[in-house]
């Protein structure tokens, strides 16, 4: 008989300590978000499993740990060993650390946040369902999730086709792409769908706080309360008991939202209309201000506008719109089950769609935000930060049809306003030094509370005293991203759009993909009609409707370049749509704007603009491959036309671009209408530097001695200050005016009157400036007289 060394038994019996066989890991909620927590998973092997926890991060160190919880709760459920561990008495808004340990090993560190119990803080959901048997859909959908970190997500039911063991299996397997690289996990908010057999399967593998599947969480301490509905149980009696009683103890809630499975109407003609969701729920959710709503189980995408429950003259349905006191209908669950055509809409349907997505939600004491995120292209979406989960990363989907990209439901008191007015988005320092930044805000119900300020997502400090500023001693050459933060007197809140500046010399790369239907067109050959909605985009030769050969326009969206940037690299990537390999010709050139309008349906709308001196010839490579986005179908250099674009005196940081193609022959590429995430991307490569305007504004201040021109100051008034698109100089009794010149903060020229009349009065009009600080240059004489204006 062959024996085994004693080394390698011990080596054997030191691997099966390592780790505890442990998987399919899983956060709940059962009680208060902000105190407590259930952790999740399917023992494997091993026993007397231990949750190690902690506010400190021992990685799998599990004995530093200062807090342990055993299993609270087991269940051997479709083929696993579902374990429970609930967590209760933890602090509000903070990072938890921990580890499995059992008889067998240690599992991986993993680190969750609690959620807040503060009714002023912001709060982030993700909502959808309908996951079903297609796993890639399901598993982009789940990598967004790690992205965007939500404090929450609502998931509506059918997670899986069959409710099989091994489907539950895999599907848990694919849950686990919500974990984020850092270890970081959500919670899941569950419900039952049609495909589940039985309320078991929600119970028993997320361990629910009811083992009929209807329950509530609230949010934010008062701010939001969730209820989660079963419409594959009763809904009349006891579960409609229940949601009115409910609803009628948690009036103090700021916000109410459901979700549930079947929706009252669906937007799919082949799915039977939801008759007892809406004789049971309808009213309770406009009586009790039910403002929001996520349905599932259609496999389609809808959005509807606020509707109450109506058989009058105007209702379609059995709803009417109401936009004063409606609920939003949202969803029909598309997070990888087959997709259906929208092909139900009502009066009061908002927008429609096909594609998969889910529901990315923000909400405050002031509003609630609603966008419907495409899925598809998870793989090249950026990350939002551990520290600030709502600026939005790049390259994500957000759809946006024809009324818009969010959806936002108000509630009785105003949410402050605010923005930084100094510095200004795109501006450049030489180099590292201490700033002042600058925000306005304020309340039309109300008072200002304290602006907060943040760089790059952490916050700098708190000021509470208009004006509002903070100073920044900037550490190094870089770039930065500045936001702020005001609070009210009633704890509502507002972020300010985001400042981006530079520091130094800078090279970055920025990549924008075409976003909506209005920015990748084809305009006919012979008639110059514009046709905006096309599935692909032919470079250039189309046969159908004699299109011929086309004059393609593309613009590309808040291209964050400083104006006179070094462009050391650009191109667009295309996705081919079809295979081509006929010869093809190509003229790429930009549109000589300072700010690219988006397209129209107007004759000759592509054509009649005014294009670069620069342009690049291309004559592409074979289109083997559809769906390919490599070199072949890559543009060849086109930094001159870029770089000629942001040299222009009236480009600002932030701007949109368009570029225009003519030619003959043909390539087939993907639209934005055909796949949003596979629609031409631009990318492009340049360095920055503040050396230049900053020169010009030095020499600005070096050439006026205000102590001879105290008088002129004083006499020349500019009015309004801020202003919003014009304002007015006034000059009484001043006679040897000059040029009348305005600068930005960064000493570049945005407007300038030559040889301005003998006039006490000029107006100046400047609606296409940014906001933010100007310096206007008055020559009088020999002399210069500089004036400080704001544009709000």
């Amino acid at each position: 008989m062959k024996k085994t060394s004693p080394l390698i038994l011990l080596f054997i019996a030191f691997t099966f300590v390592v780790n505890a066989d442990t998987n399919k890991y899983r956060l709940t909620i059962r009680d208060n978000p902000a105190t407590s927590i259930v952790i999740g998973w399917n023992q494997v092997s091993g026993s007397n499993a231990v949750v190690y926890y902690g506010t400190t991060d021992f990685g799998t160190n599990w004995s530093s740990y200062p807090n342990s919880k055993t299993v609270s709760r087991s269940v051997n459920y479709k083929s696993m060993n579902n374990r429970f561990a609930r967590l209760t008495g933890l602090q509000p808004n903070t990072n938890y650390y921990f580890v499995l340990r059992d008889n067998q090993g240690t599992s991986r560190r993993f680190w969750f946040r609690t959620s807040s119990n503060n009714p002023s803080d912001r709060l982030s959901f993700i909502a959808g369902g309908d996951s079903r048997n297609n796993r890639t859909p399901r598993i982009n959908a789940n990598k967004l999730v790690a992205k965007l970190k939500p404090n929450a997500v609502l998931f509506g039911g059918d997670m899986t086709n069959g409710d099989s063991s091994s489907e539950w299996n895999t599907w848990f397997n694919d849950w686990q792409y919500t974990i984020a690289d850092d270890g970081r996990m959500f919670p899941i908010v569950a419900a039952r769908g049609n495909h589940e057999d039985s309320n078991n399967s929600i119970y028993n593998l997320f361990d629910v706080p009811s083992s009929s599947v209807y329950y509530a969480i609230t949010f934010g301490g008062s701010l939001i309360r969730t209820y989660t509905l079963n419409t594959e149980i009763s809904i009349s009696g006891s579960q409609t008991s229940w949601l009115s009683s409910d609803l009628q103890s948690n009036n103090n809630a700021t916000w109410k939202i459901a979700q549930y499975h079947k929706p009252m109407r669906p937007h799919v003609r082949s799915k039977r209309e939801g008759n007892s969701q809406y004789n049971n729920w309808s009213s309770l959710f406009y009586d009790h201000g039910v403002k929001l709503v996520v349905e599932c189980d259609a496999h389609t995408v809808k959005t509807t506008w606020p509707v109450r429950p109506s058989t009058g003259s105007s209702s379609d349905e059995g709803f009417a719109r109401d936009d004063n006191n409606g609920t939003i209908y949202v969803g029909e669950g598309c997070w990888g089950a087959p997709l259906r055509s929208n092909n139900d809409n009502k009066s009061w349907t908002r927008n429609s769609g096909r594609f998969n997505q889910f529901k990315w939600i923000f909400v405050d004491q002031g509003k609630i935000e609603v966008r419907t995120i495409k899925v598809d292209n998870a793989n090249q979406v950026g990350e939002v930060s551990n520290n600030n989960r709502f600026t939005i990363p790049s390259n994500l989907d957000i759809w946006n049809p024809s009324n818009g990209s969010v959806v936002t439901i108000t509630g009785n008191l105003s949410s402050p306003t605010c923005s930084i007015t100094s510095p200004v988005n795109g501006q450049s320092y030489t180099a590292p030094q201490n700033i002042t930044i600058d925000a306005s805000a304020a309340d039309s119900d109300g008072t200002i509370a304290n602006v907060e300020f943040f760089v790059n997502g952490n916050s700098i400090g708190t000021d509470a005293t208009s004006p509002y500023s903070k100073n920044y001693n900037i550490p190094s050459d870089g770039a930065y991203t500045l936001t702020a933060v005001a609070t009210d007197n009633d704890g509502l809140t507002t972020t300010t759009d985001t400042v981006n500046i530079a520091v130094g010399v800078v090279a970055q790369t920025i990549e924008k993909r075409i976003s909506s239907s209005l920015d990748d067109v084809e305009e006919n050959e012979t008639n110059g009609v514009v046709y905006t909605n096309s599935s692909d985009i032919e470079l250039v030769y189309d046969s159908y409707n004699s299109q011929g050969n086309q004059v393609v326009g593309l613009r590309f969206k808040d291209i964050n370049i400083p104006q006179g940037a070094t462009i050391n690299k650009a191109y667009i990537q295309f996705t081919a749509d079809e295979t081509s390999s006929g010869s093809a010709g190509l003229t790429i050139k930009g549109h000589d704007a300072n700010d690219a309008p988006a397209f129209t349906t107007s004759t000759n709308n592509v054509s009649e603009r005014s294009t670069t001196t620069a342009s690049v010839a291309w004559n592409p490579s074979a289109w083997n491959t559809a769906g390919a986005a490599g070199s072949s179908e890559r543009t060849p250099e086109i930094k001159s036309i870029i770089q000629e674009i942001v040299n222009r005196s009236g480009w600002h940081s932030g701007n949109n671009m368009a570029i225009i193609i003519t030619g003959t022959g043909k390539r087939t590429a993907e639209s934005y209408d055909g796949s949003s995430s596979s629609a031409a991307l631009i990318h492009i490569e340049y360095t920055s530097s503040a050396a230049t305007n900053k020169a010009v504004l030095a020499s600005l201040h070096k050439e006026t001695n205000y102590t001879s021109l105290k008088a002129l100051n004083k006499a020349i008034i500019l009015s309004p200050n801020p202003f919003k698109s014009g304002f007015t100089v006034d000059m009484p009794n001043i006679e040897s005016i000059g040029d009348i010149m305005l600068y930005d903060i960064n000493g570049k020229l945005v407007y300038q009157k030559a040889k301005v009349p003998l006039v006490n009065t000029l107006e100046i009009e400047v609606e296409d400036l940014k906001t933010g600080i100007y310096i206007l240059k008055i020559q009088v004489g020999n002399h210069s007289v500089l004036k400080k204006i704001v544009k709000d």
